[in-house]
């Protein structure tokens, strides 16, 4: 069972999603359906990266969203290799733990950081309901 740690993840200037966050978010008891999602999640994050126009965006906005696709990547590829997402692909598992309202429930200890990530959620929902 893979532990995220409810804060920001990256502090960097570039923090567009980007292939390197597959690396943390493997968990190696399936390495090829790990990658194959992950590989899904970076390609679908880095569109909405860009629909959003979130380069344009101020430092600490460009922090949260990074931080909140990067602890959402790295729940759904740990539910792709749960027995219940086990067939099921990187869009499915999306519609699944993404919602109009919220995300996935991944920091139960910190109530601000999880808001975070489902104001990501909200607006990363919005947006692959454009895209169907």
């Amino acid at each position: 069972i893979v532990i995220y740690i409810c804060k920001s993840y990256n502090k960097s200037k570039n923090m567009i999603p980007n292939g390197k966050w597959t690396k943390d978010w493997q968990i190696r008891e399936n390495t090829s359906r790990e990658k194959k999602i992950a590989d899904d999640l970076i390609k679908v994050f880095i569109d909405f990266w860009k629909h959003q126009g979130i380069d344009e965006k101020s430092k600490t906005t460009k922090s949260r969203y990074s931080g909140a696709l990067h602890s959402i990547g790295g729940h759904l590829v740990e539910q792709a290799i749960s027995d219940d997402g086990a067939d099921k692909s990187a869009q499915e598992l999306l519609s699944e733990h993404i919602g109009p309202n919220d995300g996935p429930l991944i920091c139960r200890d910190n109530e601000t950081w999880q808001n975070e990530i489902d104001m990501v959620s909200r607006k990363l929902h919005n947006y692959l309901k454009t895209k169907c």
